[in-house]
């Protein structure tokens, strides 16, 4: 479902797809040019460099969940909308309308036999700030120029590089781990400590979280335009910095993602020599990276010692305590009897019989657990429409195999990692992912429009709505007037 404001009708089109274009295709950031007016394109470039910036900054415990980057977001966003409103306005996405609407309505109504109902109160208002952030960034995408968008994709890379180089200088010092932590106002045992960079979200600091801001690092960076050597080179550093958070969540659903993406490359390739190919090069990179920590460890073999303690280490204690906490969720899902409608958002934690304050570390299990049956098709469906978007542009490359690249890959590399990483955390919430995901819908609107060959308005925009991946028959576009 889409709908958009354009102040005049679209010019006549054919129906046959502008095949001059195919090679915008190619260029997820390019196909983002628009023609708006420079001002506003660097206005809400400031706004999402901002944004970008302050992401992985978790040094203050504010209530509710609440983080800087949203004190961030709800002072510029007025301003950035105030701007927009008076230019040319582009499309809006509702393509999420419909699986967020059934995760706010299973909210809602778990809400009324929650124990602690203030609570999913606040979940439903945070997920309906989440959801106008999306569909304002999406829209904002639209009007950024390919230029201030690839300023933002350079400031966020380099963001989640100075992160995990933050991330790797605490793993070798942990006095470097114990200030970061300080400016948070944590203390914590140094034994067994967990390199999280900024995000100090309880006293040992959230690893997991870190881990996974730096997988989605690879989106920027391997959209950014860098080139080849620069991409691998950083990469392989950003892969190391995920490593020395210990998280093997983090690192299994990287792998997930990495397998997908060869696959993938090899489908737009249309040759499994290049799967061989990859695979070779990811190898040498693992051998120079064992290399590294090898002479990392002989140097200092507490370091090796540390490293194997916080991730293989841990793998007996942390699976033991995700299927203990899953067990009590199952159990006060079956208590309650309220499998249809759940127990309410974030009240797990109250009637938890451990009473640990912890998150069922599973998002799906916590949608079942929270919100019942209808939670579940609502994140099924919000997953569906990802991952299909995702598909579609790599279909989509493949018209063009000679100019296909990684970077058309990397959202499917991605949200195949997140539903990996969602079996044992909870992502819905991320401020990240939701910002990737603003990103690929941009990407997939413009695909969309010049696949056949038309403006996004209204009518046209509902036409492709009803265009399938391998479609021989195309629809017909129409003159919305």
């Amino acid at each position: 479902m889409y709908s958009s404001n354009f102040e005049r009708d679209a010019a006549p089109t054919t129906n046959q797809p502008d095949w001059g274009n195919r090679h915008l295709l190619k260029n997820p950031v390019k196909l983002l040019e628009t023609n708006q007016s420079p001002w506003l394109s660097r206005l809400i470039m400031i706004w999402l460099a901002g944004i970008v910036v302050f992401l992985p900054v978790k040094i203050l415990n504010l209530p509710r969940n609440f983080e800087l980057v949203d004190i961030w977001i709800l002072m510029g966003l007025p301003v950035v909308l105030l701007f927009y409103i008076t230019g040319r306005r582009q499309i809006v996405s509702l393509s999420y309308a419909v699986p967020m609407g059934l995760v706010l309505i299973s909210s809602l109504l778990s809400t009324f036999a929650a124990t602690l109902a203030l609570s999913s109160l606040i979940v439903i208002l945070k997920e309906i700030y989440l959801f106008v952030w999306f569909i304002a960034v999406t829209v904002f995408l639209y009007v950024l120029n390919a230029k201030d968008l690839r300023r933002v994709l350079y400031i966020w890379s380099g963001v989640v590089i100075l992160h995990g180089l933050l991330m790797v200088a605490q793993f070798f010092s942990p006095e470097i781990w114990q200030f970061t932590n300080s400016l948070g106002g944590n203390t914590a045992r140094i034994e067994g400590y967990r390199p999280a960079g900024l995000f100090i979200c309880d006293k040992a600091g959230c690893a997991n979280k870190a881990a996974y801001f730096q997988l989605l690092g690879f989106v920027p960076l391997l959209l950014a335009g860098f080139s080849k050597k620069t991409t691998a080179l950083l990469g392989i550093f950003l892969f190391a910095s995920m490593l020395t958070s210990g998280s093997m969540g983090a690192t299994i659903a990287f792998s997930s993602g990495l397998i997908v993406a060869i696959f993938a490359i090899a489908y737009l390739k249309n040759s499994l020599w290049i799967v061989i190919k990859i695979f070779l090069q990811i190898v040498v990179a693992l051998f120079l990276l064992g290399g590294v920590f090898y002479i990392a460890g002989s140097q200092n073999p507490d370091n090796l010692f540390h490293f194997e303690r916080i991730s293989v280490g841990r793998y007996e204690r942390s699976s033991a305590g995700r299927f203990g906490l899953w067990q009590r969720g199952v159990d006060a899902l079956l208590e309650h009897n309220a499998i249809f409608w759940g127990i309410g958002p974030e009240n797990f934690r109250v009637v938890d019989a451990a009473q640990t304050d912890n998150q069922l570390h599973n998002d799906t299990l916590a949608f079942l657990v929270e919100r019942g049956l209808l939670g579940v098709l609502g994140l099924a469906l919000f997953a569906g429409i990802a991952i299909r978007r995702a598909i579609y542009i790599v279909q989509m490359s493949r018209k063009a195999p000679e100019r296909a690249r990684l970077e058309v890959v990397v959202f499917l590399a991605v949200i195949v990692a997140t539903m990996v990483a969602s079996l044992t955390h909870q992502l819905f919430h991320t401020r990240e992912l939701w910002l990737v995901l603003a990103i690929q819908e941009a990407v997939y609107f413009r695909m969309i429009t010049l696949e056949n060959g038309m403006e996004p308005t209204v009518r046209t925009m509902h036409e492709s709505s009803r265009y399938h991946p391998g479609s021989l028959v195309q629809p017909k576009a129409t003159v919305d007037g």
